[in-house]
């Protein structure tokens, strides 16, 4: 009976944790279908608006919002493709590759994971405008792709170092060089590995608002975050159901995201991707 009682207990405790979870998300998709004056009316009621007048907020959202989301996916697929193609490579030869200073070098690299990023905003900014990169996709890809490299590199070296030693040795028998050894051995090999940092990547990139916000001052490099917070800024703001709906169109993308990669993820996870 006790037993039964601390079940019973425990459940209700997960289901008052979860209401707690969920209820911002159902308060958001809830108001993007509603018109500012039933919100100024009843701002907890339901939608009462005609179904053809349900996803009025949605569209005109979508119409602001699209370019911001196409420069996002722009900036998410080159910045994960440049990280995964420099960071395994560079992560192969620390592992595999035997030369003067390798150590050294791995150590300077992994150094600068305790540099936090706030203190290299101002010199970063300063960097990106000498080169003449503000006001481009380039100032959002080339820093990404920098910065997303280290952690990339550790998580690599430390995948590749645990692939067994006993099929390189039979591949170099068969006269495979490191070109061969990298492309048709380790990289069909690592894709747990390859999930992990390309989600964290994506996620790192479409969240980050103050790096495109300050060096972006042209409206139509923005990306999801700062253009929200433009949107936020402009007379579309007096619309509450546009920027509710604004919210949740730009966080579908993450949810498919989420949906989609939760596997290959936890593939990653605990085939050894954070043992490093």
């Amino acid at each position: 009976m006790r037993r039964r009682r601390t079940e019973v207990g425990l459940h209700l405790g997960l289901i008052a944790i979860l209401t707690m979870t969920l209820l911002p998300f159902v308060f958001v998709l809830n108001n993007s279908l509603r018109s500012n004056s039933e919100m100024n009316h009843a701002y907890f009621g339901l939608p009462r608006r005609a179904l053809g007048q349900l996803f009025d907020g949605y569209a005109y959202a979508w119409e602001v919002l699209r370019p911001y989301t196409l420069n996002t996916i722009l900036v998410c697929l080159a910045t994960v493709f440049g990280v995964l193609a420099v960071s395994t490579v560079s992560a192969y030869a620390f592992s595999k590759c035997q030369f003067k200073g390798k150590a050294i070098l791995f150590l300077a690299i992994l150094s600068f994971m305790m540099i936090p990023g706030v203190l290299t905003l101002v010199p970063s900014f300063l960097w990106v405008k000498k080169l003449g990169l503000l006001n481009s996709h380039w100032v959002l890809i080339l820093p990404y792709m920098a910065g997303g490299q280290i952690f990339a590199i550790f998580l690599f070296k430390g995948f590749f170092d645990g692939l067994p030693g006993e099929l390189f040795e039979s591949a170099r028998m068969d006269g495979a060089g490191h070109w061969k050894l990298y492309w048709n051995l380790v990289l069909p090999l690592s894709k747990p590995i390859l999930s992990v940092v390309a989600i964290v990547n994506v996620l790192g990139t479409w969240n980050n608002f103050l790096w495109p916000f300050i060096t972006n001052s042209d409206a139509k490099y923005h990306v999801v975050s700062s253009g929200l917070f433009l949107m936020g800024q402009s007379t579309v703001a007096a619309n509450h159901a546009t920027m509710f709906a604004a919210y949740v169109l730009a966080s579908l993308p993450l949810l498919v995201l989420f949906l989609y990669a939760t596997k290959p993820f936890m593939a990653g996870v605990t085939s050894g991707a954070f043992k490093a």
